[in-house]
């Protein structure tokens, strides 16, 4: 007949090592004391609690930090494509002066890059702001931008705002032309003594140019002099174009500068309230409620072997 045998010292030894274990756990800690009573885990959660708003108002920062990024972007790309569009214009009137030149050609492609130039001035917009256009009744504004965020000393949140004056970039103005460097007139006289006063593009403008200035386009008739006018006129446009790509790219500057201090406010924030809460108190929990879920399983076991005997022994 067979028999079982428990060991009562080896039942012992499981029982003490599951109780030196739950010593350990609930314990302090040397580094950081753990929230053992309701006051401590108040503590711990009203601080955590007052850092979050915190850390909520500099989002909402953020993101608007983000679309004002977004705005100045969008401008400063279509500047870039627009300057680069009436530098090959400006080329085609250059390349209009050459002997035997097909006038009329040419004047078929500079018509259809202001149809290009157009259609970028339109399409540089962004939750419906466009720095390169004025619609028809408007006038240039002055935009306000979220630049970046400080802190006080009670841990109130100061907003910084930028502005930037759109009459510095704008290309085409429907309501007066002047407002436009793509439409306003330019008058002077060129290097060889001919005046000039000449525009790239008419918008329709509800306030035109004064009279006698002339769109930019060319055909069989058009004299050297008159080129010149034109080439020259396009030179000062790409100048103002130039200054308002620095303009742009300026403000740009400052408010992507100020989305780097925004990120790093609310990720110093949202690192202390995790050290607060989820650190000292969700991990000290799982720690205390893993340790006595094992000292259940081994309370478990050994009645279960105890059963197993006695049933063994009955035999």
């Amino acid at each position: 007949m067979s028999s079982v045998w428990l060991n009562p010292s080896l039942a012992n030894a499981a029982s003490m090592a599951s109780a030196s274990a739950l010593e350990r756990v609930t314990k302090p800690s040397a580094k950081a004391p753990a929230a053992e009573t309701p006051a401590d885990a108040s503590s711990y959660w009203s601080i955590s609690t007052t850092m979050r708003p915190g850390s909520l108002s500099a989002g909402s920062v953020q993101e608007a930090n983000e679309i004002a990024a977004a705005v100045t972007d969008t401008a400063a790309l279509g500047l870039e494509q627009a300057t680069d569009i009436v530098a090959r214009i400006q080329q085609k009137l250059v390349l209009a002066k050459a002997v035997g030149a097909d006038r009329e050609a040419i004047n078929a492609d500079i018509q259809e890059m202001k149809t290009d130039l157009g259609a970028v001035v339109s399409e540089s917009s962004f939750n419906g702001d466009n720095w390169l256009a004025v619609e028809a009744g408007g006038r240039p504004k002055v935009a306000s931008l979220l630049a970046s965020v400080t802190t006080g000393e009670d841990g109130g949140l100061s907003i910084n705002m930028v502005d930037f004056d759109t009459a510095k970039s704008t290309l085409i103005s429907r309501q007066e032309a002047k407002d436009g460097m793509l439409t306003r007139a330019y008058a002077g006289t060129t290097l060889g003594g001919v005046p000039y006063n000449y525009y790239l593009m008419e918008a329709g403008a509800r306030e035109p140019n004064e009279g006698g200035a002339r769109e930019i386009r060319i055909g069989s008739s058009t004299s050297g002099d008159e080129i010149d006018g034109m080439i020259s006129s396009l030179n000062r446009v790409l100048i103002d174009m130039v200054g308002a790509s620095a303009e742009v790219s300026a403000t740009r500057n400052q408010v992507t500068s100020g989305d780097v201090l925004v990120q790093g406010l609310r990720g110093a924030t949202e690192l202390g309230v995790s050290r607060l809460v989820d650190t000292e108190l969700n991990e000290q929990s799982v720690r205390l409620t893993a340790e006595k879920v094992q000292d259940q399983l081994q309370s478990s076991s050994l009645n279960i072997a105890n059963v197993s005997m006695t049933s063994w022994l009955k035999l």
